[in-house]
Parts: structure tokens; C-alpha cells; sequence
């Protein structure tokens, strides 16, 4: 690890451990709406249809990268335009919470196509094991987010040395996220072969 990278885990420990916080809370909120609601058989219904057409097509016709990029690229624009508004922090709580709320809910479809062991597989190659990529770049992103709301409503301004330092950690973020949702597709395969096997 880079001492660059060092210094900005240093000076954002704080607002890391709040990111990470929140996205816990929704997970939470997401396991929870599909233990006591009525979306747990829509959407167990629509994991299975997903890989029910990805086993028919033999998984060559469903794109999942340019989906993922274009899908993450609308994130990731929706969160800097954020930094404009005074409620900046509020938003990036919410998208999230929201994003992690579907992560939670599904967790648990998966758990209830696969069952519970072979659910733990497939939830750790094809949810954590992304995540865990993805989920740096995006707390990259926040944490790129909320430093420039704070210069935007500040008597300071934006700085040159800031601009070029959120471009950088902006382009590892983006390379985070890219290479999870590459990752998501090989995963995907391990997926579809663990739910051949069960069907």
C-alpha cells in the first residue's frame, strides 16, 4: 500500500468508519424488510428467473459489465451532483442506505434459492467478494464527495492541490468498482454452475 493511500485511510479513518456504519444499517434494514414484508417472494422469484434465463442463453447473452458500468457511471454522477446542494451528507446517507438495503435483500433471496449452506458459497463469491472491491471505491467516492461540499460551502474554496487529489482517488475508485464488477461476472459463472447443480 502506497503511503499516499496510507495518509488518505489516516485523514478519512473517521468518515470511513461512518460509511461503513451506515452501509451496515442498511444491509440490516434490508435483511429485515425481507424477513417481515412481502418482498421476500417477489424477489426470490426474480433471483431465480435471473439465473433460470442466464442457464438457458449459457450466460453468454446477459451483459453484466457494460449493465454494471453504466449502472455505477449514474451512482457515481448522482453523488458528486450532490455536493451542490446544502443537504450533501443527508443524500450520500441515503443512497447508501438504499444501495446497501438492496445488497441486504439480496443476500437473502440468495439464501432462500440456494439454501443455507450452499447459499454461504454463493453469497461470498458473488456478493462479498465484489463488495469488498466495489465498497472501497465507493466510500472513495463519498469521502471525494463530501470534501468538496465542504469546499464549495466554505470561505476557502476549491484548491488546485484538491482538485488533482480527488482526480486521483477518483480514478482508483472507478478502478475499484470497474474491477468488482468484473469480478461479479466471473463469480456469476461459479453461480450458475452451484444453481445447475441444485436444479
Amino acid at each position: 500500500m502506497s503511503k499516499s493511500i496510507q495518509k488518505y485511510i489516516r485523514e478519512n479513518f473517521g468518515t470511513i468508519v461512518k460509511i461503513l456504519g451506515v452501509y451496515l444499517v442498511g444491509v440490516i434494514i434490508g435483511i429485515m424488510l425481507f424477513c417481515f414484508t412481502d418482498v421476500k417472494k417477489e424477489y426470490t422469484t426474480i433471483v431465480t428467473s435471473i439465473l433460470d434465463s442466464a442457464k438457458l442463453e449459457n450466460f453468454e447473452g446477459i451483459n453484466i459489465i457494460s449493465n454494471g458500468i453504466r449502472n455505477n457511471a449514474l451512482y457515481i454522477m448522482l453523488l458528486y451532483l450532490s455536493s451542490i446542494t446544502f443537504v450533501a451528507p443527508l443524500i450520500i446517507c441515503l443512497m447508501i442506505i438504499l444501495k446497501a438495503i438492496v445488497t441486504g435483500i439480496y443476500i437473502c433471496a440468495l439464501f432462500s434459492v440456494f439454501g443455507f449452506f450452499k447459499g454461504i458459497a454463493v453469497v461470498f463469491v458473488s456478493v462479498l467478494v465484489p463488495i469488498a472491491f466495489s465498497l472501497c471505491g465507493y466510500i472513495c467516492v463519498c469521502i471525494n464527495v463530501i470534501s468538496m461540499f465542504k469546499s464549495l460551502f466554505s470561505s476557502q474554496g476549491v484548491k488546485a492541490g484538491n482538485i488533482v487529489k480527488h482526480i486521483y482517488f477518483l480514478i482508483i475508485a472507478i478502478s475499484l468498482i470497474s474491477f468488482s464488477i468484473v469480478v461479479e461476472q466471473l463469480m456469476t459463472k461459479v453461480t450458475l454452475g452451484i444453481y445447475m447443480d441444485l436444479v
